[in-house]
């Protein structure tokens, strides 16, 4: 019997040297200019004019409480601009803080493990895969009791393009997104045979799955997801199924 897990399919994983770890954590928290690594990754496709890494945004939503975006050149992190719902960011006489990083690109992701001793980076693979293999994309509704009062926007004048939030619920829980997010929406519509057609808005955490096959029994899970954004406004990956039979539906 073969215990070991069959590698997911299309997907790149390159563990990253001591140096380049060091780097990521250099670059992200103690200078907070754009991880380099992520514009110049050692594995996926070469960028294009039709995915321009070096000009995409930069995210991070890990290390406990920190979080933050890269628009450009200059990070806007959580533990500067509202420090009172943030955790201090790791330096290099402190790593043993870093339960784990993630930090990405719409085409690239960075993982720190635990006290950052090590790394890896990831991309789609070239190539085309069988349908019950391609990597499928997905969207997370990002929660939040509606309403402005609900939310604080801040947006530090050197940081124009890249806000951050602070939100709230009626329970008492906080937390700072990386986005300015908006209410949360749903609504359905007919669409004759019985079918409806469901359309949700809101503020989203886009993924990618990828999945692997089983050699001795065919079985097709997921066995990896890969941060690819934020987003606001309709569900990305478009309507939703049917909510009474839950089959896919899509208007003509």
């Amino acid at each position: 019997m073969n215990l070991e897990p069959s590698p997911p399919a299309g997907l790149l994983v390159h563990e990253l040297t001591p140096g380049q770890v060091d780097t990521v954590v250099e670059e992200v928290f103690v200078r907070g200019v754009r991880c380099g690594l992520l514009d110049r990754p050692p594995v996926g496709p070469p960028p294009t004019t039709a995915t321009p890494d070096a000009a995409a945004p930069q995210w991070l939503p890990g290390d406990g409480r920190i979080t933050g975006s890269c628009p450009s050149r200059d990070w806007c992190r959580s533990d500067i601009a509202l420090p009172a719902l943030s955790a201090p960011a790791p330096g290099p006489d402190d790593l043993w803080r870093i339960l784990e990083v993630l930090v990405f690109t719409p085409h690239v992701q960075i993982r720190l493990a635990e006290g950052a001793e090590r790394g890896w980076i990831s991309a789609d693979a070239p190539g085309p895969l069988p349908a019950p293999l391609r990597p499928r994309d997905r969207a997370f509704l990002l929660r939040g009791h509606n309403g402005g009062d609900h939310r604080r926007p801040d947006r530090p004048a050197s940081h124009e393009t890249a806000p951050l939030t602070a939100t709230s619920e009626p329970d008492g829980t906080r937390a700072v997104l990386p986005l300015d997010p908006v209410d949360a929406t749903a609504a359905v519509r007919p669409l004759g045979a019985g079918r409806t057609l469901a359309h949700s808005a809101g503020s989203w955490l886009t993924v990618r799955e990828y999945w692997a096959e089983d050699p001795e029994t065919g079985a097709v899970g997921v066995a990896f997801h890969r941060l690819t954004g934020f987003r606001t406004g309709a569900d990305p990956t478009g309507p939703a199924p049917d909510p009474g039979t839950g089959d896919p539906v899509r208007e003509a």
